[in-house]
């Protein structure tokens, strides 16, 4: 049997991973995944896609305080009881909603290393983005609640490719383990201990991939994407890589437990 064999969140959108051993599943996704995004001053979302150095920064948040590392920058904690949490237009994608704003320190730090202004938004307690075509709440994701991938698939794209990939390149929450390689991609509902998933639909990769988490820099090659443009390519012209994930119901995932396929 397939079993759970890593987990991962990202408390801010597009910056490093955290490795879990447990994690708690609600609503959306993993609790005190994606509760930060950083924003231009208008409100338009800042990713790793044009600015691959967000992913040198490593954060960490416990529900009440936040705390920033980065390698050429002095850390920096603040509590969440010191938020300003005032209302700010913003979007992710073709979302608009409404989240929170965090603190000047916090907005300055990051507008350091990015070099110019931006600010750090919250979602709060609960986000305010509702989804109506996947019928739940979404964190700042960007656009189902969890993404689920494989070890065998990884494996597959490494045999193929001219370099080895780590996992963290393709940003999982949920890493199984056991089976043959994209055998995910037939799955529709799965058990991970008490917690059900419906497997939503497909994730659509970008050069997102080619980012080494390691230093922060794309990759010149173009690689993994190039490799799985050879053989992971939709009819839609789009690549694909990993199955994105609506929990069914609450409840907590513990790396080792048995994935349950079924359907």
């Amino acid at each position: 049997m397939p079993t759970l064999s890593a987990l991962y969140r990202y408390p801010i959108k597009s910056t490093a991973g955290e490795t879990l051993t447990r994690a708690a599943v609600a609503e959306e996704g993993l609790r005190h995944d994606r509760r930060f995004m950083v924003v231009k001053p208008g409100g338009g979302f800042v990713t790793a896609r044009k600015y691959p150095a967000l992913q040198r920064v490593c954060a960490r948040f416990d529900g009440g305080q936040l705390s920033l590392m980065h390698d050429d920058h002095a850390a920096v904690v603040e509590s969440r009881h010191a938020f300003a949490a005032r209302p700010f237009d913003t979007h992710v994608w073709a979302d608009d909603f409404t989240a929170l704003t965090t603190t000047f320190r916090l907005d300055a730090w990051f507008s350091r290393i990015m070099g110019e202004p931006v600010h750090l938004l919250w979602l709060g307690e609960r986000s305010n983005r509702y989804r109506e075509k996947i019928g739940t709440r979404v964190s700042f994701a960007d656009g189902h609640p969890l993404l689920l991938t494989t070890e065998a698939s990884l494996a597959d794209v490494n045999a193929r490719a001219a370099a080895t990939h780590v996992m963290l390149q393709f940003r999982p929450n949920v890493v199984v383990a056991g089976g043959e390689a994209f055998a995910e991609d037939g799955w529709t509902r799965i058990r991970i201990g008490e917690v059900v998933f419906r497997v939503a639909k497909p994730c659509k990769r970008c050069v997102m991939t080619t980012v080494d988490p390691a230093t922060g820099r794309r990759r010149p090659d173009g690689e993994p994407t190039r490799t799985l443009a050879r053989y992971r390519k939709g009819d839609d012209n789009e690549i694909y890589f990993g199955q994105k994930l609506i929990a069914e119901n609450t409840g907590e995932l513990v790396v080792g437990q048995d994935v349950e396929i079924l359907e």
